[in-house]
């Protein structure tokens, strides 16, 4: 997935870290042989080279991934937008081998996904892209697999994303430092049984002509003002989730990010890059 790894965990007598590297690297298989943009074998490629018309079937992972983005997609009027794969591929930021020549992808081309059947027709001209909730998926599916070793006290992660079990043995929990993109005060979460994820722009980003030109598309919505957002994370018990609205709140700016947070109950930390942090309604009470 073009990141990093790791699992701390106390396991219990005859589990070993080869076993824990064995079923992790199962998880991460079977994530990019179904998701990767990068890969010209993966099911999504396949998809994504169809004409207009043609249909794949979907395995379960696959399919619970793009419910989750088509879901948070309809609730933010499509800030997460899983269908713009071209566009983030001709700004610098994914693969661009196999990319058709440039068309206007319609915006609300996400809407003639349905996923009902085990199958998903491609109706539209564009490119499917799963990244901004694929990884948050790969670490829920590694969570499972460390309880499928009988492991339930650990912090596994991917790239900045976590998922956490059950309290340590001595009952501390898992303390995870949010990155402050600007100089501010760093926050801490006790992270135990739930899940956190972070977008931002202040990684994955060049300037030209004055512009930050970044991997997240902004909404056509998304609110200019309030300052300069640098990141989103986001606490969700499901870390797919995380992800997947850490992306579309910052996709939607500041103001109607915050207000989206709010209306949907998530519990969210917006830096900035010329202000100081805000904290959704639901975060507010975790505060020290």
């Amino acid at each position: 997935m073009g990141t990093d790894w790791s699992v701390s965990c106390h396991a219990p007598y005859g589990i070993n870290t080869p076993d824990v590297r064995a079923a992790a690297e199962a998880v991460f298989a079977k994530i990019i042989q179904q998701m990767s943009t990068w890969e010209p074998t993966s099911l999504i490629s396949q998809f994504n080279r169809l004409p207009l018309g043609g249909k794949i079937e979907l395995p379960d992972a696959f399919r619970e991934v793009l419910d989750i983005a088509l879901q948070v997609a309809a609730m933010t009027d499509g800030a997460l937008n899983p269908c713009l794969g071209a566009e983030t591929s001709r700004l610098g930021f994914g693969p661009t081998a196999s990319l058709p020549a440039p068309t206007d992808t319609p915006r609300d081309a996400w809407r003639t996904l349905v996923t009902h059947s085990r199958a998903i027709t491609r109706h539209a001209d564009f490119q499917l892209d799963l990244s901004a909730i694929a990884k948050g998926h790969s670490v829920d599916l590694l969570a499972a697999a460390l309880r499928g070793l009988g492991i339930t006290s650990f912090l596994a992660e991917i790239g900045g994303e976590f998922v956490a079990g059950d309290p340590k043995p001595d009952g501390l929990p898992w303390w995870v430092d949010i990155e402050t993109p600007a100089q501010a005060t760093p926050w801490r979460i006790a992270l135990c049984g739930q899940a956190i994820a972070t977008s931002g722009d202040y990684r994955r980003m060049r300037i030209e002509n004055g512009q930050r030109i970044t991997h997240i598309t902004p909404h056509p919505g998304a609110t200019p003002g309030g300052g300069d957002l640098a990141s989103v994370s986001v606490v969700h018990p499901a870390c797919a989730m995380a992800d997947a609205w850490a992306t579309s709140l910052f996709a939607s700016g500041p103001k109607t990010g915050l207000d989206l947070a709010n209306e949907n109950g998530i519990a969210a930390l917006f830096q900035f890059r010329d202000q100081a942090p805000q904290a959704s309604n639901t975060l507010k009470p975790l505060q020290n």
